[in-house]
């Protein structure tokens, strides 16, 4: 019996042991390749603004705008998920509709390249208490998320109602609602990504108590976030 038990104990020491090997691997190659994507990354655009300002823009030129911009986003997914937990970010009283107005300019040009539309739609401004990089964090995975994973000439409705955003997008019925959020876990294996942004929302939305809701059908998949409001006006 004392042998059973001391053989069940090495047994559950190793897998968690080897579990926290990987999830460190993973941590470290996330840290490696943010130091890795940074100067490349600014290189490339900086010589793609110096190609617009002498030759001008054409469509090459906003494909490659649309490559960087994807880049950048896995970017700062990388590095929001490698310092969160050193940082204390600035909590403040935000316009939601300011902030998805310029996120949605950020990505219509990503979508456009993808041949999908964002179309933004908001019935009211909120006011909500976050730090200005978390619900941006939130929202453009939300949209990077719906691009990726929607039909190709379609649209995506990102409604802003009441207390309510909304992601809303046309695609295959997600197979498993209760695992999309968990790190490293992707829904496709085959488009690629580090399966993180989905999990830094779920992170987001428990720090400030917003309500997630994920209803998928066939050919049809709506994202919900309810938040906490610091004051509201409607227009």
């Amino acid at each position: 019996m004392i042998a059973l038990i001391g053989s069940i104990t090495i047994f559950v020491i190793y897998k968690v042991r080897r579990k926290e090997n990987i999830l460190s691997y993973k941590d470290k190659f996330i840290e490696h390749s943010i130091h890795e994507i940074k100067t490349p990354l600014s290189i490339i655009n900086l010589n793609l603004q110096l190609k617009n300002e002498e030759f001008g823009e054409d469509s090459y030129s906003k494909k490659m705008e649309g490559a960087i911009r994807t880049l950048k986003n896995s970017y700062e997914d990388m590095t929001f998920l490698h310092i969160k937990s050193k940082l204390d970010y600035k909590i403040e009283s935000l316009s939601l509709e300011n902030i998805l107005k310029d996120r949605v300019k950020y990505f219509e040009l990503i979508a456009k390249t993808q041949n999908r539309n964002l179309q933004l739609e908001i019935s009211n401004d909120i006011f909500i208490n976050i730090s200005k990089i978390e619900i941006e964090r939130l929202i453009d995975n939300n949209i990077s998320n719906a691009i990726k994973y929607s039909e190709i000439g379609s649209n995506i409705e990102i409604i802003l109602k009441d207390n309510s955003l909304k992601f809303v997008s046309q695609g295959e019925k997600i197979k498993n609602v209760n695992t999309i959020f968990k790190t490293y876990m992707r829904e496709n294996v085959s488009l690629g990504g580090h399966g993180i942004g989905l999990s830094i929302v779920k992170d987001i939305c428990d720090k400030y108590k917003i309500k997630i809701d994920v209803v998928s059908n066939e050919n049809i998949n709506i994202f919900s976030y309810n938040f906490k409001l610091s004051h509201q006006y409607h227009k």
